[in-house]
């Protein structure tokens, strides 16, 4: 009787035992909280801890997950989820990534610094952003060309 009742014990304890990595693994390497507001993200991208969040903004819905620490730095997974308005061609890139990486420490929308980032996502805004400057200076080449010969 006393055998039975320790290997219930025994059994018992590994049981707990499995539970407990399981949830460890699940609470570290799976799940992902996610932030309803600006400062929730701002607190875990400071600490650069897992957790993701979509900011509405006029132009464009973007998520954002923090994937961990990289090299000494907090590197974060950029998606454009959602084009609303704005630049022609925008609404091509819905689905696309960049990953951005800021110093630890750093609290920020992502896509302000373009310049941290890289990805399909950051080369397709810098080419929309070259060809509306291009379609500008199209447009306005007599003015440019007039005031050049205007002199200094």
């Amino acid at each position: 009787m006393l055998k039975q009742t320790k290997k219930k014990v025994y059994i018992a304890l590994i049981v707990v035992f499995a539970i407990s990595v399981l949830l460890f693994i699940y609470l570290n390497f799976v799940y992902t909280p996610k932030c309803e507001n600006y400062e929730c993200w701002q607190k875990y991208m400071t600490k650069c801890s897992r957790a993701s969040f979509i900011s509405e903004q006029t132009e464009a819905s973007w998520g954002y997950r923090i994937t961990g620490k990289t090299d000494g730095q907090c590197a974060i997974e950029v998606t454009m989820l959602l084009a609303k308005k704005g630049e022609l061609g925008i609404e091509n890139l819905v689905g696309e990534k960049m990953t951005c990486s800021y110093k630890l420490g750093t609290a920020t929308y992502a896509e302000s610094d373009i310049n941290a980032c890289h990805g399909l996502l950051k080369e397709d805004l810098l080419t929309l952003r070259v060809n509306k400057l291009h379609a500008y200076l199209l447009e306005n080449l007599g003015k440019v060309s007039e005031g050049l010969e205007q002199g200094i």
